[in-house]
């Protein structure tokens, strides 16, 4: 029996599934807390919109994975698996980041208040995975969904038997037409 190969991968899969493993991991370590005195106290990070953050980075983990080690396809969508993943990575990731960024922070003589250890664990691994999903998007070649030559593109391709639909041209502008005026300086009767 031959063993799986992780070179097999490509590397930035590998950054989006490794991130989003670390960051599940991360996501049950002191996230935000309280320190000083020799005694902590801290929360982790499945609180407020953080767990949403949290919730889109593991799906975007969960579509490369599946693609990976399962052959998975998804359904047609208006845009591309690979932006999908990238947004999702990186929408997860800033919304991680702003939580833990909001919490109050405070750092005097006697502790501190703010982001722990664990916070950052987790905001290394969601910068990680959007760099891995940005890349992979900008080499699959896939086209945003707004991009003007992605909607230009033939309707019904000619290769599937059906005939392709020419591009969206605008038509061409009307030359202003000037309105004759009125000699100035005869008197109209």
């Amino acid at each position: 029996m031959s063993g799986f190969d992780l070179k097999q991968i490509n590397r930035n899969d590998q950054l989006i599934v490794g991130g989003g493993i670390v960051a599940f991991i991360a996501s049950f370590l002191p996230y935000w807390g309280w320190s000083g005195g020799g005694y902590s106290a801290s929360t982790s990070a499945w609180t407020g919109y953080a767990t949403i953050g949290l919730l889109l980075l593991f799906i975007a983990a969960l579509i490369v994975a599946a693609r990976v080690f399962m052959n998975a396809t998804l359904p047609k969508l208006p845009l591309g698996p690979n932006l999908l993943v990238a947004a999702l990575a990186a929408l997860g990731t800033i919304l991680v980041i702003i939580r833990g960024f909001t919490y109050p922070h405070v750092s005097g003589v006697g502790g501190s208040v703010g982001v722990m250890w664990g916070g950052y664990v987790l905001f290394i691994a969601g910068i990680v995975m959007t760099v891995g999903a940005v890349m992979n998007f900008r080499s699959s070649g896939e086209k945003l969904a707004w991009d003007a030559s992605a909607l230009n593109r033939p309707a019904t391709p000619a290769a599937a038997g059906g005939t392709p639909v020419a591009p969206y041209t605008p038509p061409a502008a009307p030359a202003a037409e000037q309105p004759d005026k009125p000699d100035q300086g005869t008197p109209s009767v």
